[in-house]
């Protein structure tokens, strides 16, 4: 991997950045080049984003100027296009880079959904000049990592405060290196998740070369492609995808077939395996807080995939389930389908049951009259298990009334337990997920 550090601020020093190919200055961050910034062997790079002026280059430097104002120098010259808005198509891409005038062509374009970077792959394998081809955003931050499979002439890292969106330090950067083992979590509005700590510090432990990221996107489209083709090894899906990411799978197990839920997708050398991890999840959150789900009568809140993999759960304990929700349609489609009942939420009687188990997302972000039912009608004797981590109106209220309450991050932690196994074939104590949640 060949890095270019990019200079966050004006108070680096130049021995925190010895390490890197090759050093960036840019004028919207430096009035001048500073002094004696770079070591032996390191090339500068002075990036203009104001308007070219000669006078700032110094010898033996790179200059990175839009493709509209190459100036008449005998340096090396970087031509640079960039698109904040989104991600054309492939032939668009190659077409404007191809045609710009640069001993190198730089591309960066917004990465809105995770198909956009499927697009900046093939637009990669037709541009005929020495290239850089960049996604901007926390979903394009793999097009960083991955230098060669976009057959980059080198990549950025930054030093300092970050200078262009979804960058990663240089010290990150070094130690993944190209062929470190990606991983991630795919939803959409999942700006919240703690996933990428509770994995990223498994690989700490386990001593593995990996990164775990955050792909929040508002489609699923291409997404087998990317997963292939940019070597990621495995994925969570969350929601609102953990049923419409089977058809993009080769396989299921099992559980995913009966529940009719994917959480865990593995790239088994370019075979998408499906798996449900949040049975597991679920049965170890009820274990380690010493509830035994067999014959409860349950109420279900919610009709996505995590309900799904509650309704298999609690139908496999010989419970009692009934399950509520807004989408009607999917509540019953769920009961059907797992010989639970279902019912209006106005006419559920919360006391009735000696488990509530939350499968919503709501969060104290949301108002409580959104959830499907009555929470305030909860009385002490009821166990409270809320799917979603960290404190939620839901278990204000549990709390207020000394109910018995099952965390929502013990389940999160029981799956990204067994989900990173299936990731790394490595085992990874409770503590080390919990902790880092």
């Amino acid at each position: 991997m060949k890095i270019c550090v990019s200079l966050g601020s004006a108070d680096i020093n130049s021995n925190d950045i010895a390490s890197a190919d090759m050093v960036e200055v840019r004028t919207d961050i430096f009035d001048t080049v500073p002094e004696n910034i770079l070591k032996e062997g390191q090339t500068g790079l002075i990036t203009f984003r104001d308007g070219v002026r000669k006078e700032m280059i110094p010898s033996g430097w790179m200059a990175d100027v839009s493709d509209a104002e190459r100036p008449d120098i005998p340096n090396t010259i970087i031509t640079s296009h960039h698109d904040f808005d989104g991600t054309p198509d492939a032939g668009a891409i190659a077409g404007i880079l191809n045609k710009m005038d640069g001993d190198i062509v730089k591309g960066a374009f917004s990465v809105n959904a995770i198909k956009d970077n499927v697009t900046l792959l093939d637009a990669s394998r037709s541009i005929k000049k020495r290239h850089v081809i960049i996604g901007m955003g926390n979903l394009g931050t793999i097009t960083r990592i991955r230098q060669k499979i976009l057959n980059n002439e080198f990549t950025f890292a930054h030093a300092g405060k970050e200078t262009a969106p979804g960058q990663l330090s240089l010290s990150e950067m070094e130690s993944l290196g190209d062929d470190c083992m990606i991983t991630g979590i795919i939803g959409s509005g999942i700006g919240y998740t703690r996933s990428p700590a509770m994995h990223n510090s498994a690989f700490s432990s386990a001593g593995i070369n990996g990164i775990y990221l955050t792909f929040d996107t508002g489609s699923l489209d291409r997404v087998n492609e990317f997963i292939i083709d940019y070597g990621v090894r495995g994925v969570n899906i969350t929601k609102p995808y953990k049923t419409d990411i089977i058809e993009y799978v080769d396989e299921c197990d099992k559980i995913s077939e009966a529940t009719g839920a994917v959480n865990t997708v593995v790239n088994d050398n370019g075979k998408l395996r499906g798996y449900n991890t949040d049975v597991h999840g679920i049965k170890e959150a009820f274990r380690m807080n010493s509830v035994n789900a067999d014959g409860m009568r349950a109420l279900i809140l919610g009709s996505g995939g995590a309900a799904r993999s509650c309704a298999y759960f609690l139908s496999e304990n010989g419970c009692d389930a009934t399950i509520t929700g807004r989408n009607m349609n999917e509540v019953k489609k769920i009961a059907s389908e797992f010989s639970v009942i279902p019912r209006e939420g106005t006419s559920v009687a919360v006391k009735g049951y000696d488990v509530i188990i939350n499968c919503t997302p709501l969060n104290r972000n949301n108002e409580r009259s959104e959830y499907p039912v009555k929470i305030e009608q909860i009385d002490p004797q009821q166990i409270v298990f809320d799917m979603v981590y960290g404190e939620t109106h839901l278990y204000d209220i549990a709390s207020e009334r000394e109910c018995k309450i099952i965390r929502g991050e013990d389940m999160l932690a029981h799956q990204g337990i067994r989900s990173f196994e299936l990731f790394t074939s490595k085992n990874i104590s409770f503590e080390t997920m919990r902790c880092a949640i």
